[in-house]
């Protein structure tokens, strides 16, 4: 194996294991992942002009996108590198492919990055006079949100989200910038909901029938909001959204039962995701500001044109 084949597949493993980061992230290394393709084989391009993109570029757009099933935005990610760098190809020549990729995956990661502060922005509108906010698990986009538009004041309540306790780093990171945050097991949500305004939950994917598919402890939360008659907003940008997948769809992952119950994890069950329908989110926060159910439909069906023009089966 070369030494860039042994690059490329450290991070594809690194993507398909890691449970603790987000999407977002994960979607990251899915765009250096691209970037190191097209360097293990622009070697082999001859200074000519190129019609479309080694088939090999393709086929990593196909692997990043079938590495998390769970999750929509590596893949689409990966998709638009592959559309920019096909568009770009028209016109410079096939050497440049390692540089290019380079280029393209530098310039998408800034765009993302540029993504959490425009939901942050939107979620104003949500979090606006809220006294009590609650969200769970680790979101980076709803970290952000929390940071910059909760009100001054406005106590977070995080539930920690067994079995790895990914809420705890949310609550750590909130107080850390300043922020009224306590960490509450996953049973208490329902309790504090009663006297919340409002429930933020991240989002891995958006599925085309408006479900959302965030870290397990999601269904109950978004449960309780409607009981007690709080709004709850998903923070996801457009890239998360499925042009294929149906909640009925959705692969849910599983950790090892062992993360459950050390010493146990035969009888243990260790779901990670779920499912929120549709008819329980109140809204979604993304980039393009906060979207109706209507949109993400539409926004849905843009992504599955798109990856129907690339000839890339699915996401």
């Amino acid at each position: 194996m070369s030494r860039d084949s042994e690059a490329i597949e450290r991070v594809a493993l690194k993507i398909a294991g890691d449970k603790s980061s987000g999407a977002a992230q994960l979607a990251v290394l899915g765009l250096d992942l691209m970037a190191e393709a097209c360097a293990a084989v622009s070697d082999n391009q001859k200074d000519n002009q190129a019609v479309a993109p080694p088939p090999e570029i393709l086929e990593m757009v196909r692997r990043i996108d079938g590495l998390r099933p769970s999750m929509a935005a590596p893949g689409n990610w990966a998709l638009m590198f592959y559309a920019d760098l096909r568009e770009r190809l028209k016109s410079e020549p096939a050497s440049r492919l390692g540089a290019l990729g380079r280029e393209i995956a530098d310039s998408m990661k800034a765009r993302l990055a540029s993504h959490a502060g425009r939901m942050a922005g939107a979620a104003g509108t949500v979090l606006r006079d809220a006294e009590r906010a609650i969200t769970l698990s680790y979101s980076s986009s709803v970290e952000e949100a929390l940071k910059t538009a909760a009100p001054e004041g406005c106590e977070i309540i995080v539930a920690e989200s067994r079995p790895l306790l990914e809420g705890r780093r949310t609550v750590e990171q909130l107080r850390e910038a300043g922020r009224e945050a306590r960490c509450v097991t996953d049973a208490e949500v329902g309790l504090f909901m009663r006297e919340a305004d409002a429930l933020l939950i991240g989002a891995d994917t958006i599925c085309r029938d408006t479900a959302a598919v965030n870290k397990v402890g999601s269904l109950p939360a978004a449960l309780a909001a409607r009981r007690f008659g709080k709004p709850c907003a998903v923070v996801a940008d457009t890239f998360k959204i499925s042009g294929r997948l149906t909640a009925a769809d959705v692969v849910l992952e599983r950790g090892p039962g062992e993360e459950v119950w050390p010493g146990s994890g035969d009888i243990c069950e260790n779901v990670i995701f779920e499912t929120v329908p549709g008819d329980l989110i109140t809204c979604y926060v993304t980039e393009k500001g906060i979207i109706a159910h209507h949109q993400i439909r539409e926004e849905a069906e843009r992504w599955r044109r798109l990856w129907e023009g690339a000839g890339v089966e699915g996401e």
